[in-house]
């Protein structure tokens, strides 16, 4: 019998640049036959990348210029076994889609730190959950310390930066969990 793939689900705003980034990052790294990756926004549904994006990650070999952005819903939070978003205020954000989202919500740069713990042992997401559930601090994502810098409207370096950042947070995160 073969384990159910795990469902990663990334969050940011708008759906356009940073979650669609490590959705198509995530893939391009480690296909989909363990996890299955989706991303969504806050914004309304159908909009494309900018143009900077697509341009980036197209000199990564990966093609996003049909990427039409998806708002998060309650049944994408319960398909999900984790969200990991790219702002700490994107936590709340997506409790006020459903209160079931906390335990499973959590910045993609904190879930990195919890990862990197594990001293590259890979964790099961509801063991590494667990874990994080514990001693949760919600104030924390009051600040930008979690937050990953939008690139939207920015020169093409900025969001040059913000595709490293999010392929090495991609690369720490989804390679240490299953």
């Amino acid at each position: 019998m073969t384990a159910r793939r795990r469902r990663i689900l990334f969050i940011c705003t708008a759906n356009i640049c940073r979650s669609p980034a490590a959705e198509a990052l995530a893939r391009s790294r480690f296909g989909e036959e363990t996890k299955v990756f989706r991303s969504a926004g806050f914004l309304d549904t159908g909009r494309n990348s900018p143009k900077e994006l697509v341009q980036v990650l197209g000199d990564r070999g990966i093609d996003i210029s049909n990427h039409q952005s998806y708002s998060l819903d309650e049944a994408s939070i319960q398909a999900a076994d984790v969200l990991l978003t790219m702002e700490g205020d994107h936590v709340r954000r997506a409790t006020e889609v459903s209160r079931e989202a906390f335990t499973k919500t959590v910045p993609i740069k904190e879930m990195a730190q919890w990862v990197e713990q594990f001293g590259g042992q890979t964790v099961e997401i509801p063991v590494l959950l667990a874990e994080i559930n514990q001693n949760r601090d919600p104030g924390s994502y009051l600040t930008p310390q979690w937050d990953v810098d939008d690139p939207y409207k920015q020169k093409l370096k900025v969001y040059r930066r913000a595709v490293d950042e999010i392929a090495s947070l991609v690369e720490t995160v989804v390679g240490g969990i299953s």
